[in-house]
C-alpha cells in the first residue's frame, strides 16, 4: 500500500513547528549565513575590487561557494522539516545544554561585533579562553589551549596565506 503524503494544511504546519522548534530556529540561523555572505562579497568585497576577475583571483569565489553549499544543505533541512521526515522532536525545552549553547553562541555574537574594533589579536584570545573555560576546562588548560590556538590560526593566516586579519583600533599584527 502506497504511503500518503503528509497535508500542508496550516494546523499541521503549526504542529510540526511546535514539535520541530529548535531545528527550524536553527535552520533559520544557518539561511541567514549564505544571505550574509551574498550580500558581503556584492558589497564590500566588490567595493574593494576583490570580488572581480577569474575565480583563482577572486577572493569571493570560495565564500560564494561555501555559502551556496550551506543553502543546499538548509534548503533540503527546511523541505524535510515541512514534509515531516524529521524523526526527533526538539520543541522549546531547556534542556541540560541549552543554556550552554545560548550563552556561546551570544559570546560569538559579540565576539563579532567586537573585532573590527578589538582586533583579532585581542578578540580572539579572550573568546578562546571564555569558551574554554564555559566548556569545563580548568583555567591553566583554558589559557595554554587557547593561546596555542590564537597563535597558531594567526601564522597560519598572517605568516603562511598572508591574509590580513582584523587589525582593530590598535593595528596590531604578529607575522606579516
Amino acid at each position: 500500500m502506497a504511503r500518503k503524503p503528509p497535508s500542508l494544511s496550516p494546523e499541521n504546519i503549526m504542529s510540526r513547528f511546535r514539535a520541530h522548534a529548535f531545528d527550524w530556529i536553527a535552520c533559520l540561523f544557518f539561511a541567514s549565513i549564505p544571505v550574509v555572505i551574498f550580500w558581503q562579497t556584492a558589497t564590500s568585497l566588490a567595493e574593494q575590487d576583490a570580488a572581480s576577475g577569474g575565480p583563482l583571483d577572486n577572493a569571493a569565489f570560495y565564500p560564494r561557494l561555501i555559502a551556496a553549499l550551506i543553502s543546499v544543505a538548509v534548503t533540503i533541512h527546511g523541505i524535510r522539516l515541512l514534509f515531516g521526515r524529521v524523526q526527533d522532536q526538539s520543541t522549546f525545552k531547556a534542556e541540560t545544554g541549552t543554556r550552554l549553547g545560548v550563552f556561546l553562541t551570544i559570546l560569538f555574537l559579540v565576539y563579532l561585533l567586537v573585532l573590527p574594533y578589538a582586533g583579532f589579536h585581542i578578540a580572539t584570545p579572550i573568546l578562546l579562553i571564555m569558551m574554554t573555560r564555559a566548556l569545563g576546562l580548568g583555567l591553566l588548560s583554558a589559557l595554554a589551549g587557547s593561546v596555542v590556538m590564537w597563535l597558531g590560526t594567526s601564522f597560519v593566516f598572517e605568516g603562511l596565506l598572508n591574509v590580513v586579519l582584523p587589525v582593530g583600533m590598535f593595528n596590531i599584527t604578529i607575522f606579516s
